[in-house]
């Protein structure tokens, strides 16, 4: 980058301090980390990589004696703005460092959703696209926690933040000409709780299969991952290393009460379960003795509607036309979950307080009015062109006494 050279690692606490101060006084920074998370059951922070306008540098989190309490205050400092790209498992390191999220974050890949640019998309296709430089990709496969670190591998980190300053102003100016400045702020703001709220909600829920456990069986399940948690975090074990989501299903399903129930399970043949199997009855029993009343609800089975495959197939492709119209990736607009939860809401019948997220703010004037208008009956999609990205349109629906008289169907 002209005007930046490669600065050696930051490792000692005079040096990040300088460095602080220097970035306080930008108010502004691009910020991304490198870490490792694969054998420990919190991930390791190895390379913190930071860009201003002057200055591109890394900081290294395991220098000896190294102090990182004032990176994330700054971090967490709502007069700084930090620039960052896809920043969730960013955010969540902040999160378990420091009990806090920031307030004040841009994020580049949704800003580039409500620009015109697909989402998600890639760090690399969209400094591509946005400001035409190439990034290379070579490193990959580091272990980002072996020291000495190369040159190399150091640039290839720093590749991460070294022109998303440039990306962000050009996010900026296309967000600005298009008025959708606020609705970025809107969605920093709910990504922001979105992270949130996974660290604070019940995980046990998101299980796979879950949905179809009866209440008992729930109680069964939400002690068991409790207890997966606890044994990963004692050992410093990745969760999943501990007891698989499956297992942890077919267990609550089948409710063993003796160890010859608990082993006939297939799959619960490793020796570290079976050798915990008495703990894990007992986990089991106390869910067992847990009173009928407070018993976890089950969560709501949209799935089971009629036609729910139908309706969401065709308010998919309703969405998809709105987002093209607005020139707003379809993925930042919803999901196929948004979209099932209008349905239940609709089918309802649109109780107050509760509107689904796809009709408040900037969503409902891209295209939650319009989804409501199909589901009510109001709107139709039709064929417009074959040759199109997109190729059907929206028109409001005209009553025909002729089709009323003779169904096209040949029904009476």
């Amino acid at each position: 980058m002209p005007g930046r050279h490669l600065e050696p690692l930051i490792s000692t606490d005079a040096e990040l301090a300088e460095l602080i101060a220097h970035l306080r006084d930008q108010g502004r920074f691009a910020f991304d980390t490198e870490f490792v998370s694969e054998e420990t059951f919190e991930p390791v922070l190895c390379l913190v990589q930071i860009a201003s306008r002057e200055r591109l540098v890394a900081v290294d989190p395991l220098a000896r004696g190294l102090n990182l309490d004032p990176l994330w205050e700054l971090v967490l400092d709502p007069s700084v703005e930090v620039v960052m790209h896809a920043a969730g498992e960013d955010l969540r390191i902040c999160r378990l460092r420091t009990g806090r999220l920031p307030k004040h974050v841009f994020d580049t890949q949704i800003a580039a959703g409500l620009a015109g640019f697909g989402y998600p998309m890639s760090l690399t296709n969209l400094v591509n696209q946005s400001v035409g430089i190439a990034l290379a990709g070579s490193e990959t496969r580091t272990d980002w926690r072996r020291r000495p670190l190369s040159e190399a591998q150091v640039q290839y980190a720093l590749d991460d933040v070294a022109h998303l300053l440039d990306v962000a102003d050009h996010l900026l100016d296309r967000l600005e000409q298009r008025n959708r400045l606020s609705w970025a702020e809107t969605e920093f703001n709910a990504f922001l709780e979105s992270v949130r709220r996974r660290v604070e909600e019940d995980r046990w829920r998101r299980l796979p299969g879950a949905g179809g456990l009866n209440r008992r069986s729930l109680e069964i399940a939400r002690r068991l991952y409790d207890w997966r948690v606890e044994e990963a975090r004692a050992s410093n074990r990745p969760i999943r290393q501990i007891m698989r989501d499956d297992l942890i299903v077919g267990i609550a399903r089948r409710q063993p009460k003796s160890r010859r129930d608990l082993e006939a399970l297939r799959d619960f043949n490793r020796p570290a379960l079976i050798a915990r199997s008495r703990e894990l009855l007992d986990v089991i029993a106390e869910a067992l003795a847990v009173p009928e009343d407070r018993l976890p609800e089950p969560g709501e089975r949209p799935d089971d509607l009629p036609g729910l495959s139908m309706l969401t197939s065709l308010l998919n492709a309703t969405m998809a036309h709105c987002a093209a119209r607005h020139q707003i990736s379809t993925g930042l607009v919803g999901s196929t979950s948004d979209l099932k939860a209008l349905i239940r809401w609709h089918l309802d019948g649109q109780p107050g307080g509760s509107e689904p997220a796809i009709l408040r703010g900037w969503r409902a004037e891209v295209c939650g009015r319009a989804l409501l208008d199909v589901l009510s009956g109001r709107l139709a999609l039709r064929i417009d062109d074959l040759g199109s990205e997109v190729p059907v349109a929206l028109e409001p629906v005209v009553s025909h006494p002729s089709l009323e008289s003779n169904p096209p169907d040949g029904s009476p």
